[in-house]
């Protein structure tokens, strides 16, 4: 379960799934990237505005 950033809402209900390239500063010479598959889900609160919202790896990742 993820809550919708709006109304705090949570949801399940995946709408489609893409993947994210984080970028890190270098370690030994060498860049570092990072792929994660996000989740975009639909928003089902009755008095919510957001349609959908994408999921956010705490500490990771950010709107």
């Amino acid at each position: 379960m993820v809550a919708c950033p709006d109304c705090g809402c949570e949801s399940a209900r995946v709408h489609s799934r893409y993947s994210r390239t984080l970028s890190d500063v270098a370690v030994g010479g060498r860049p570092v990237l990072i792929t994660l598959t996000v989740r975009r889900l639909f928003c089902d609160g009755p008095s919510c505005g957001r349609r959908t919202f994408a999921e956010q790896v705490e500490g990771l990742t950010v709107r």
